[in-house]
């Protein structure tokens, strides 16, 4: 088992009974709250309403800035943060999904810095790794997905360079953060599936590259692909099914604590990587049905190339029951078996039914490769390149074709 650093600062809230322990807490980090939400549907559901009510029996002033859009842009994100400095903001809350969340711990560090642009802070900017701090940040998820509310990293994007990247730091983690079901129940099912996917890819990623060495982190793992591969269409056929969505959600946090990676190898997450590049240069592409769409391709390539054939092989015998005792098989039986479970609930798809043209694959390649690789091949189990990457969006569309 490997030596590892694990720090996990974020007070979690679980079940509809915490509201007032959530706002205990918020409260007793300051008085002035900058709410941040998306599109508005939190508003039209009435969870806006309720939250704002429950802080402001606690005295709470409170600004709202509304419009942070999926895969939230710099622009967005500096326009945020000049209204919160100037409310002088003692509290960023999100209140949505992954890209609120992310919005508003960008905005949150750029409050406290005094500055005015996000992007240069970013993996690969002028300023990366220069972030000092943040003002604290509170979040209440409303999809199970990302588990921005217990990570610390949010993903920015900037549509005037077509790009998309990350940005880390330990103190962005949320101080405090609630996990209330009640605020899924509501979401539609191709965004229930969507983050389904994502879920899936924060445990798929490590768990492929990681090695060996940690059986307690593979059990671990195993436990969040069984219970999403399980629930999703469980959630499907009983949408406003509480205990259900709670599964989902909790899952969705498990997958990204750290806990998932704890004694394996350090590994990239190249999934990311190539979808976040993808996604920069197409914004309406959610990154949950981005990732999706890469599965099947990446996990073929990787077997094309003997290349973690042995923890496809493990995941096919736990997750399936497949019979590992010839490895060659049971990794390529897993995929076979993967790819029907994504048949099945509607996230099966190639790059150009995402709409994403084959000429933009070079620039695509060469983005993920410039930003996530700094300019050097990533690594999956051995170098990938950017032909490689390459390959693997054109096999998006050989492996629909061919089953």
């Amino acid at each position: 088992m490997k030596d590892f650093d694990l720090h996990i600062q974020t007070r979690l809230l679980f079940g509809s009974g915490k509201e007032k322990n959530f706002y205990d807490h918020v409260l007793s980090i300051g008085k002035k709250i900058f709410i941040v939400i998306g599109g508005g549907s939190v508003k039209k559901l009435g969870y806006l309403d309720r939250i704002t009510r429950g802080l402001e029996k606690g005295n709470a002033e409170i600004l709202l800035f509304e419009g942070i859009e999926p895969n939230p842009t710099s622009g967005t994100i500096n326009k945020a943060a000049k209204k919160a400095t100037e409310f002088k903001a003692e509290v960023i809350l999100a209140l949505g999904g992954g890209s609120v969340m992310d919005a508003s711990k960008a905005i949150a560090g750029l409050v406290y810095a005094g500055e005015e642009d996000i992007w240069p802070y970013v993996l690969g900017g002028s300023k990366m790794n220069k972030m000092k701090g943040v003002v604290p940040i509170a979040t209440i998820p409303t999809t199970a997905a990302t588990a921005s509310e217990v990570t610390p990293y949010a993903v920015i994007s900037n549509p005037e360079t077509n790009g998309k990247a990350p940005i880390g730091y330990p103190f962005m983690r949320p101080t405090v953060s609630w996990l209330n079901p009640e605020f899924t129940l509501e979401l539609p099912p191709t965004t229930t599936r969507d983050g389904a996917s994502d879920i899936l890819s924060h445990v798929f990623e490590n768990y492929l590259l990681g090695g060996n060495q940690s059986p307690l982190a593979d059990r671990y793992a195993e436990g969040v692909i069984a219970t999403v591969i399980e629930t999703l269409p469980l959630v499907i056929a009983e949408p406003d099914n509480y205990e259900l969505r709670a599964r989902l959600l909790w899952a969705s946090n498990l997958a990204l604590n750290g806990y998932q990676q704890a004694g394996r190898e350090p590994s990239g997450f190249v999934m990311h990587a190539i979808e976040h590049a993808i996604s920069g240069f197409y914004h309406n592409i959610a990154h949950g049905r981005g990732l999706a769409t890469i599965y099947p391709a990446y996990f073929r390539w990787l077997w094309k190339h003997d290349r973690c054939r042995d923890r496809m092989a493990q995941l096919g015998e736990r997750i399936f029951g497949i019979d590992k005792d010839d490895v060659s098989f049971a990794s390529l039986t897993f995929i076979n078996r993967f790819e029907e479970w994504l048949k099945s609930n509607d996230l099966f798809q190639s790059l150009s039914d995402l709409g994403v043209e084959e000429e933009k694959f070079e620039a695509i390649a060469q983005y993920t490769i410039d930003t996530y690789g700094f300019g050097k091949n990533m690594d999956a189990r051995g170098p990938l390149t950017k032909d490689n990457i390459i390959e693997i969006m054109k096999m998006t569309e050989k492996v629909k074709a061919t089953t």
